[in-house]
């Protein structure tokens, strides 16, 4: 910083967030006490990093310190394509009940759904998947919207509460050209659920729910209303409700320079 006279300083650390990934369970009470303060304790280190960082700053200087997501706890782990099977909407061969990674075993043909990856649901769709099943058009809409019908609220019985709290219909939240290559759903999980690990690689189980037993007891690929991201900085905004799409603009903005049309978000500060 001392010797960047004008232009940007940017430095990501993610410490923070691979700490709580692992450390989550101590910081809820469910896992061992001495290490419940360690998330806390990063915390406070980050902190005096920013300290240090605002003795460069001056009238001619702004200091941002923001995060893309928040955390929540990881407990309970969903897999949707047991889910679609068990009620219609995926098919296996033969009187196969279990599949291998990456849908080793799914009979394509009578497959209309299927879950890979965090939190996207894809539908199995004529002329973009091989063996798409599903008419573009008013068929897919009609799909879609009964997933997300069915799906939004999704209970785990076995604890009483609600897996799911949201499904999202992906051409209603992007736009732009690489639209088409965003799952068609999104999948916005509660407080303490996430996709499970099996899902997440295509693979089919018996169980749609069941407990996380792994390290990795934090996450954050939630409905996103449940972790926002935080946005520091040492001048005063003029936004009520800044994302993180503001940012580039808001960098263009302070030396002068037009964002381009085609950039989302917009500017912190007035003009």
């Amino acid at each position: 910083l001392a010797h960047t006279k004008r232009g940007v300083v940017a430095c990501v650390f993610d410490t923070s967030d691979r700490v709580q990934h692992m450390f989550f369970r101590h910081l809820d009470g469910n896992g061992e006490a001495r290490w419940a303060g360690v998330i806390e304790d990063l915390y406070r280190r980050m902190d005096r990093l920013l300290g240090k960082a605002m003795e460069n700053v001056d009238d001619e200087t702004i200091l941002f310190a923001l995060s893309d997501h928040g955390f929540c706890a990881f407990r309970r782990a969903v897999n949707l394509n047991s889910w679609l099977l068990q009620n219609g909407y995926l098919a296996l061969t033969g009187e196969a009940t279990e599949s291998g990674r990456y849908f080793q075993g799914v009979d394509w043909n009578r497959t209309r759904a299927y879950c890979l990856g965090l939190s996207g649901l894809y539908l199995n769709l004529r002329g973009r998947e091989s063996c798409g099943v599903v008419a573009p058009g008013a068929e897919a809409e009609t799909l879609k919207s009964e997933l997300i019908r069915r799906l939004s609220g999704l209970q785990d019985e076995d604890r009483g509460d609600t897996a799911i709290r949201q499904v999202y219909a992906t051409d209603q939240l992007y736009r732009g050209p690489y639209l088409g290559a965003a799952p068609d759903l999104i999948i916005g999980y509660n407080e303490g659920y996430r996709t499970s690990w099996d899902a997440a690689v295509g693979k089919v189980t018996a169980l749609v729910i069941e407990h996380n037993p792994k390290a990795w007891s934090g996450d954050h690929c939630v409905d996103p209303v449940l972790v926002p991201g935080v946005l520091f900085c040492s001048r005063k905004i003029d936004r009520d409700d800044p994302g993180i799409e503001d940012m580039a603009p808001t960098a263009l903005d302070l030396f002068g320079l037009s964002a381009p049309a085609w950039m989302d978000g917009k500017s912190v500060f007035s003009s």
